[in-house]
């Protein structure tokens, strides 16, 4: 849990870099040493994703789109597992009150 958390901070970092760099187009792609990003874990699933694409050998760019994509799945994902742990969290009580 706590290696996800680590791991979306990461990405998000990696995000905003493109977006400062405005590279969000194929014609504006960068290479990530041009950026100061390394491709490490937290780069991997974004490329994955296709939230980072690379039209050209080491030069990659933001598709927005997709990142909007990926940061509403993991909402609805965090508020599945809430609500899954609120209703075990109801029936363990009303098991311990009957």
């Amino acid at each position: 849990m706590v290696i996800n958390a680590v791991m979306m901070v990461k990405q998000r970092a990696i995000v905003r870099a493109f977006e400062r760099a405005a590279a969000t187009t194929v014609a504006t792609a960068c290479s990530p040493g041009q950026l100061g990003l390394k491709q490490g874990m937290a780069w991997y699933p974004l490329v994955q994703h296709a939230v980072l694409r690379c039209p050209a050998e080491g030069r990659y760019f933001l598709d927005m789109a997709n990142w909007q994509r990926l940061r509403k799945r993991r909402q609805r994902v965090a508020l599945a597992v809430m609500a899954i742990l609120f209703g075990l969290l109801a029936l363990t009580l009303l098991l311990r009150q009957g």
